[in-house]
């Protein structure tokens, strides 16, 4: 191919490219605009760990609920105009071996101790302040048989340094609650256990140095001990307890109760 044959090949080439991207850049708002007309009505989200418990609704049932994937939970916080809660509750939560305390992909794939935490994973570069909603409610329940189960007791700060460092400059209340609950009892705890303690009592201290209001009970005789740590709209609580039927399994009244819920409708 000569100098000019391949001159004019390239000058096709850059044509076709610029055209294109011009294409996607004047059809990119329309694309957006009708994405978000079709959630303009949706005003919840909940996400867990659960594929079939990630969904978005409408509270006043103007549209069928809908469902997604997790990880999609920071696109859809972005583009749902009227958001108003967010619910994430996490309980298949694996906390047995080193993976468990590094960076994930996969916001169902985090645990307490991933850096950054649930909350990070779940605003995902989006500030808690430019977000107009109600409530964030997140649950993390980690069910383990023993202590040898758990790669390393700590306590989690990953999403109590989000909450305090991000959270509190929301407009919108926000509860975090994480727990522990260990199936048996064996002597070999109370190592685990005392370093647990320390490592509460040291994020306790930190709280308060930052004008955080906190409170911390143990229950030595249950093998219950809780640290909550309220500041402005924001409230952390995380606690570690061994199982104990008559506080974690439900009244005969309670398993009777029936099943409430607004999802009227199918799913897509």
């Amino acid at each position: 191919m000569t100098s000019v044959g391949m001159m004019i090949d390239t000058i096709i080439t850059l044509s076709f490219i610029s055209s294109n991207v011009s294409f996607l850049q004047s059809a990119h708002p329309l694309i957006d605009i009708r994405l978000t007309s079709n959630l303009i009505h949706y005003d919840k989200l909940h996400l867990s760990d659960d594929e079939d418990e990630c969904w978005i609704s409408d509270t006043r049932g103007r549209v069928t609920p809908r469902k997604f994937k997790a990880n999609n939970a920071p696109f859809l916080i972005r583009s749902l105009e009227n958001l108003k809660e967010i619910t994430v509750i996490m309980k298949d939560v694996n906390v047995k071996n080193l993976q468990a305390m590094g960076p994930q992909n996969n916001i169902t794939d985090c645990t307490p101790y991933t850096p950054g935490g649930y909350l990070q994973k779940l605003f995902n570069g989006i500030s808690p302040a430019e977000l107009n909603l109600r409530q964030l409610s997140v649950h993390v329940d980690i069910m383990v048989e023993s202590l040898q189960d758990v790669y390393c007791l700590m306590c989690p700060t990953e999403d109590l340094k989000y909450s305090m460092n991000e959270l509190v400059k929301a407009r919108f209340s926000s509860f975090v609650q994480i727990s522990i609950c260990c199936a048996q009892i064996r002597p070999t705890d109370e190592h685990a256990r005392n370093y647990l303690l320390q490592g509460m009592q040291c994020a306790l201290k930190h709280c308060n140095e930052i004008g955080a209001k906190t409170e911390f009970v143990i229950e030595p005789c249950e093998g219950y001990v809780d640290m909550t740590v309220e500041k402005e709209n924001v409230e952390y609580s995380f606690a570690f307890f061994y199982y104990n039927p008559t506080i974690c399994d439900p009244t005969p009244e309670e398993a009777d109760m029936p099943l409430i819920t607004n999802l009227d409708e199918p799913m897509a």
